[in-house]
């Protein structure tokens, strides 16, 4: 059991050590040696494990609650050292952060958010178990008032997802038995919330103006990516072995990431593989450009930027014979096209908006929505209908004619290669080979 001693004042005994009373029949107090030094009350308690513990506290009340809890506490199974907290939050989270089993560009980005969101903050130099509710809103508060180079407010998308990094750590310190709650799962706390932006299409104009207006060593990436949904990685990542000619499918096996200052090979995003329909036009056109651009030889490290050496056939190189980079590739290749073409130049209108146009195809067909998101890559069919929309029921060959059906048909939405009886029109209005050949041998 815990016990509160006074530690100003000491019960009187007499010569035989017998407690000396008052007159009342309470005992008799006098000054001890420590009168008016330090904090007055003292607990003291035993950890689960018989380990002994103290605590000084200014008043009776305080000593009296502490006791209480500890207690309490322990009778719940919930009991915390007092000595755990004291580390602060910095600290803590970088040790979080190392022992993190993703990916090392995950582990990178949260690393880049958690520098810039949090370490210039008072939360950053609190210990643990001094965070408070109060305080975790007074961060978000700060947060809130951060401007971006364009003199824009932070997205309440990106604050969001900084306030999940944080209150990842905090949850992380519970189990870790330092701190008894989450401060930021408090009720008081106001949790930045997506402005829900609604996800337009493209337009027939836009698809088909990429299509011409980016340089033809990179044109491809508009049908590959608008016919199979492929995120930019990907695209980057894609070798011609991962294409299935005679039944149409495309494995996605890998995509091009930047790790640090370098071009790493990885697994798709979430390390999760998958199968695609390929169409019979995004297959023709792919065949075409393999005819004219052969697939090169690229290696690269595997998922960390020391990792092993990995080299795959790419079926897009650049004029250097190497992979994409993102970052090159998104300033001085397709922000150009997109000025060509009439475009805005912002992230909603980046290579990504093609995957969303791919979606956009199936759901006017009515696609299933679970084969849309094993399709997408998603986690589940549930982060596909966050963003996207209900889907009827079908299969995977309507998948395949749903694309065929846009890309396929002349002047349809961003077609690559339009379907012309006896054969195959392109873009320029030039005929290529029959759709229903099969793939010629230099793609096979």
């Amino acid at each position: 059991m815990a016990s509160v001693e006074d530690r100003w004042m000491r019960t009187v005994r007499d010569e035989n050590g017998h407690v000396v009373l008052t007159a009342a029949g309470k005992p008799k107090k006098e000054r001890s040696d420590r009168y008016g030094k330090g904090l007055r009350w003292l607990v003291r308690w035993r950890e689960p494990d018989g380990t002994p513990r103290k605590m000084s506290f200014r008043t009776q009340d305080q000593a009296e609650a502490h006791k209480s809890i500890v207690e309490a506490d322990k009778l719940r199974g919930t009991y915390i050292d007092v000595r755990a907290g004291e580390e602060t939050f910095g600290a803590y989270a970088t040790r979080w952060l190392a022992d993190q089993t993703t990916d090392p560009l995950t582990r990178q980005e949260i690393g880049n958010r958690l520098r810039r969101y949090v370490e210039p903050y008072a939360l950053w130099k609190t210990q643990l178990r001094a965070i408070k509710p109060g305080g975790v809103q007074t961060w978000l508060r700060q947060v809130a008032d951060v401007r971006t180079s364009a003199g824009t407010p932070l997205a309440a998308s990106t604050r969001g997802v900084v306030f999940a990094h944080v209150s990842a750590i905090l949850n992380s310190a519970v189990q870790d038995e330092l701190i008894g709650k989450n401060p930021a799962r408090a009720s008081s706390v106001n949790a930045p919330s997506a402005q829900g932006r609604k996800i337009v299409p493209w337009s027939r104009e836009w698809v088909s103006g990429m299509h011409s207006e980016l340089p033809e060593q990179y044109r491809v990436f508009v049908p590959l990516a608008a016919g199979l949904g492929l995120r930019q990685g990907e695209l980057f990542g894609l070798s011609p072995d991962d294409v299935d000619w005679l039944r149409g499918w495309v494995k996605v096996r890998r995509q091009v990431k930047i790790v640090g200052a370098r071009l790493v090979f990885a697994p798709p995003k979430g390390g999760k593989e998958r199968e695609v329909p390929l169409p019979a036009t995004v297959r023709d056109e792919l065949a075409a450009y393999l005819a004219a651009h052969p697939a090169k030889e690229v290696t690269l490290p595997w998922r960390e930027a020391d990792g092993k050496p990995t080299t795959v056939k790419l079926a897009v190189t650049t004029r250097e014979s190497a992979a994409c980079n993102r970052n090159h590739f998104n300033q001085n290749v397709w922000k150009p096209a997109q000025q060509r073409v009439g475009m805005p130049s912002s992230r909603e209108n980046g290579m990504h908006a093609l995957r969303h146009y791919y979606a956009s195809v199936l759901l006017d067909a009515g696609e299933n929505i679970k084969a849309v998101s094993e399709y997408l890559g998603h986690h589940s069919a549930t982060v596909t209908l966050n963003y996207y929309a209900h889907l009827l029921p079908t299969s995977e060959t309507r998948t395949r004619a749903a694309i065929d059906a846009v890309l396929g048909v002349p002047g349809a939405p961003g077609v690559p290669r339009a379907m012309a009886e006896g054969g195959v029109t392109s873009m320029d209005g030039q005929n290529s080979r029959n759709s229903s050949d099969s793939a010629p041998r230099s793609a096979s």
